[in-house]
């Protein structure tokens, strides 16, 4: 099984069929227009508004952009329908693009006054299309129960220069996998978890088979007290913290093997012969397939001293275009809003996404969310302890230099606080050699 691309390919060949322009007749407009005021955010699904003669009827058309696969687009139709059940003078014009395409096809129309007014995509192009102004700032709109009941993760990836650019729509991330026929209970502390592991090394099995690579390990350096970056998006992670947190990789190899960007922790991890790995979200089914559901469990990070394991979160994030806020009562910003009601989530959950939302809001008693997957509430669960995986134009350069020298420190014996110097150094000297390089904007 190989390790999972995070710019991965969607099967298009049935999605292209399902593009469609949904339509809902009776469009008409009050003579004499009130705007509405915008409605609270909720976990709770929405009543119908029935307008009232001095209320305007909420009308228009949003065109939607998306590369949703086979199995997510069913929830775009039902947010769709619901919508309109509550608004039926709302038209949407929505428009599947490949996923490969998607970016290219949504930069081209922009750049010609184009665009469609909500765009679903990847967090990490959120800042290269807003430094360009082609995203709206929903910070003036989002209210803080909004914003305050997601992701604190996946939120601080939507927050750029002072604006929110976008709003999280479902998330993934780092987590850890434990096969429960190896390991039977859940670990709340690395003390515990290394004890685990430990008693666990048998024959073939190895208690622990646990990965090292950057994005894999890296959140972990946030979860010690350190940070990745300053706020200019210099390097930040050469001092003591990222000390402690390459102390913290090198206890990885008590509990078992470690793995650097390979396949062997996930080969013995579905041949029952791995306590514990860290992997991705987006493998879990695979993962559950090949153990079965009764022997797979995503644990919450274990604490420790310095502070708690923690992996990356990535999401997909739902953007509005300043065209959006130009129609009247703003239906696109309404249909944004509307998906983060509790019927909604449900059904997002139900399409195999994980939901955006706080486990501690949606899984909570009364919230109306309803999540019948077992993996996808301890993932949720899990990445609530997660850490922002950056998103601004500096983190291209950290990866590449970061695993450098993290292989530098396991495999050649490098002095840590030598080898993170030098990728700081190197990360450095080409964010100064960027900014120094004029560029221009279309």
């Amino acid at each position: 099984m190989d390790k999972p691309q995070f710019h991965h390919q969607l099967n298009a060949s049935v999605l292209v069929m399902l593009s469609l322009v949904l339509t809902a007749c009776s469009i008409w407009n009050s003579p004499t227009p009130t705007p509405l005021p915008t409605p609270s955010p909720t976990l709770r699904a929405a009543a119908t508004a029935i307008p009232t003669p001095t209320e305007t009827v909420v009308s228009g058309t949003v065109s939607i952009w998306h590369a949703l696969d086979e199995q997510q687009f069913p929830w775009l139709l039902k947010a769709i329908a619901e919508f309109q059940s509550q608004y039926p003078n709302v038209q949407f014009d929505v428009s599947f693009i490949p996923a490969l395409d998607l970016k290219t096809s949504f930069e081209v129309a922009s750049s010609e006054g184009r665009q469609p007014m909500i765009l679903i995509g990847p967090g990490s192009w959120g800042p290269e299309f807003f430094d360009r102004g082609w995203l709206a700032d929903l910070s003036g709109l989002a209210s803080a129960e909004l914003t305050g009941n997601l992701n604190p993760a996946a939120l601080g990836a939507a927050q750029y220069d002072g604006a929110l650019i976008g709003l999280p729509l479902h998330i993934q991330g780092v987590v850890l996998y434990r096969n429960s026929s190896i390991i039977i209970e859940q670990a709340n502390t690395l003390e515990k978890m290394l004890s685990m592991a430990r008693q666990a090394n048998r024959d073939d099995v190895r208690g622990a088979y646990l990965e090292r690579s950057f994005f894999y390990s890296g959140g972990h350096l946030s979860g010690l007290g350190g940070r990745l970056m300053d706020e200019d998006g210099y390097p930040a992670f050469n001092d003591e913290f990222g000390l402690e947190w390459i102390g913290l990789l090198r206890e990885f190899e008590l509990m078992g093997p470690t793995e650097f960007f390979g396949d062997n922790d996930l080969q013995a991890f579905t041949e029952n012969h791995a306590g514990y790995i860290i992997e991705s979200t987006r493998i879990r089914s695979s993962l559950r397939d090949a153990l079965g559901t009764m022997n797979i469990a995503i644990d919450p990070w274990p604490i420790m001293d310095q502070g708690i394991l923690s992996g990356y979160v990535e999401s997909e994030n739902i953007y509005l275009t300043p065209g959006a806020l130009d129609q009247l009562a703003m239906p696109a910003w309404r249909f944004v809003e509307s998906l983060f009601s509790a019927e909604i989530v449900t059904e997002l959950a139900a399409a195999g996404m994980i939901p955006s939302i706080r486990a501690s809001v949606a899984l909570a008693p009364g919230s109306g969310i309803s999540i019948n997957d077992d993996l996808t509430k301890e993932a949720m669960i899990a990445l609530e302890d997660g850490t922002t995986y950056p998103v601004v134009p500096e983190m291209v350069y950290y990866p590449p230099q970061m695993n450098i020298a993290l292989q530098s420190i396991f495999f050649d014996n490098a002095e840590p606080a030598e080898a993170l110097q030098a990728a700081a150094d190197a990360i450095s000297g080409s964010i100064i050699s960027i900014e120094s390089t004029p560029t221009s904007l279309p």
